[in-house]
């Protein structure tokens, strides 16, 4: 089984490109019926200014603190919960990054993603990780229909999870160079449109990868991730 050389990877949120829409923030303001309903608008009548402490005597009061604006959670994500929808683990508290499986001078077409739980509580990677190829075309990497395994992976705080990326089956002229991919929020359906997600960051400046590009299912131990790589 070869060995596995960690490579330092980043990820930066930004919207999961063609899967996914912006989250949006929808601030409520009040207003009064308008000319377009119907109705004469209507303007309020200003009420006076209440007496302040300190007023009458040409001294200002102190202002009282306004409110800060209240973080907006992602969609299908409970606002300050570090478990994301059905129990998946969130953006937030799931931090990705892509490594070599292999030493790339060896083969450079074999990657690794690897997912630690840094949040207080355990969550589920039901699935496989939901990439799209940042070539212009946005195609999703398929997957490895065979590396389902029997039961979603637990991943527990600080534990790790890993994923093997097959970049591609031809030579590097046969692929695309690609610096960075778009991973949908953990859980989530291609055919899914909501949600934020991350990018990722290859190694080394970018890896050529080609349409036949796949990737495995969520996996407990970094061998059971890299396997099917080497299965042509």
């Amino acid at each position: 089984m070869p060995t596995h050389r960690k490579t330092a990877g980043r990820t930066r949120t930004l919207a999961f490109l063609g899967l996914t829409a912006a989250a949006l923030l929808a601030t409520t303001t009040a207003c009064g019926p308008t000319e377009d309903d119907g109705k004469a608008s209507v303007t309020p009548t200003p009420k006076p200014a209440a007496t302040t402490p300190g007023a009458a005597d040409g001294t200002s009061a102190p202002s009282a603190p306004s409110a800060s604006a209240s973080p907006v959670p992602r969609p299908g994500e409970a606002e300050g919960e570090p478990v994301g929808k059905n129990g998946n683990c969130s953006d937030e508290y799931a931090q990705v990054s892509v490594e070599w499986a292999v030493p790339p001078t060896k083969d450079d077409s074999k990657l690794l993603l690897t997912v630690v739980n840094t949040g207080p509580k355990s969550c589920k990677l039901t699935s496989y990780p939901v990439l799209r190829v940042k070539d212009g075309n946005g195609r999703l990497v398929a997957v490895f229909e065979n590396s389902r395994p029997q039961t979603p992976v637990v991943l527990e705080p600080g534990k790790e999870a890993y994923a093997g990326l097959l970049a591609r089956k031809g030579g590097k002229e046969a692929g695309t160079l690609t610096t960075d991919l778009a991973l949908a929020p953990h859980g989530q359906r291609p055919q899914e449109n909501t949600g934020e997600g991350s990018l990722l960051q290859l190694p080394s400046g970018g890896v050529h990868m080609d349409d036949k590009a796949r990737v495995t299912y969520w996996q407990s131990t970094s061998e059971n991730a890299a396997s099917p790589l080497f299965t042509r």
